[in-house]
């Protein structure tokens, strides 16, 4: 990516967060990023796209911290979720992502405002992979209906507490969030009820236009490697979290368009990553090393 492209996202972001959308002018990132307006426009056609790429940083940078919490971990222990939620919430509170999306719900920005309502599903479907986890197989058909109290239950306690001025610990929402959803599920298990199913998921996520700023194809392509792997390989092998800190440093490296003399460390990661003779054939991988191969990066021969 240009670097005075992602300085104009960088210190736009800056200026959202201490000032709020609205109060922050085009003229203000202008000022502070010390770029020209010609030199704007041709990076974004209005300050509602400066935003749109200023919110999937944060969200592209809270996916990845957020997933490398599982490393060496396993990927049942319900610990592991709450200490994964309560990073993500408080990584949210820093960068004032409930204010911000108040905002723009304000605004008559109505691509803004379906930008955001759409983006909510990806985290809606993260927390149903979790569940899938954290949870036995045979109540897999009542998860969609628990991420869907989950998702809700969250939001609504996070804006509840914001308005009432009241710091609640975010590791004491997370699992008391959680204890509800269990007592729930435990209830629904019995009476063998639900309202969705499984097959909703997918059909939610293509409702979304959410484009994941660097690269979202190459980051769901290193999202299905990465349920390979955890699939194929038992939590308690150490090759398990060899191969996910493999994974995740190609997608940092590459993410944070880290400068080119750090092609050969990526090039490396990845041909170590091939060795993985229990995912290296699969379908994931393949179309992974495909996409990597488009962006320049091979393994080393």
């Amino acid at each position: 990516m240009n670097k005075n492209k992602r300085n104009v996202i960088d210190k736009a972001h800056e200026l959202f967060i201490e000032q709020g959308y609205h109060a922050t002018s085009i003229q203000d990132i202008l000022n502070h990023s010390g770029i020209s307006k010609g030199s704007f426009y041709n990076y974004f056609t209005s300050k509602g796209e400066l935003f749109k790429a200023v919110f999937n940083l944060i969200q592209d940078n809270m996916e990845l911290e957020r997933d490398k919490l599982l490393i060496g971990e396993d990927i049942t222990d319900k610990d592991i979720f709450i200490k994964q939620v309560s990073f993500m919430m408080e990584l949210s509170w820093e960068n004032k992502i409930i204010q911000l999306i108040e905002e723009v719900f304000v605004s008559n920005d109505s691509e803004l405002i379906i930008f955001i309502k759409q983006s909510r599903y990806f985290f809606l479907n993260w927390i149903y992979e979790r569940f899938l986890n954290i949870f036995p197989k045979s109540q897999e058909k009542y998860m969609v209906d628990c991420a869907v109290l989950y998702s809700g239950m969250m939001k609504n306690i996070m804006h509840t507490s914001k308005v009432l001025n009241r710091m609640i610990p975010k590791q004491q929402m997370a699992k008391y969030c959680l204890d509800r959803v269990m007592t729930i599920l435990d209830d629904i298990s019995r009476k063998d009820i639900h309202l969705f199913v499984p097959e909703n998921m997918s059909q939610l996520l293509p409702l979304s236009n959410h484009k994941g700023f660097f690269n979202n194809e190459f980051s769901l392509a290193t999202l299905n490697v990465k349920k390979v792997i955890e699939k194929q390989l038992d939590p308690k092998d150490p090759k398990l979290t060899t191969y996910l800190n493999l994974l995740y440093f190609i997608q940092e490296e590459t993410m944070n368009n880290k400068e080119v003399s750090r092609r050969f460390l990526v090039e490396s990661a990845l041909t170590t990553l091939k060795t993985g003779s229990e995912f290296n054939d699969t379908k994931e991988f393949l179309k992974y090393e495909q996409i990597l191969a488009d962006m320049k990066y091979s393994p080393i021969t």
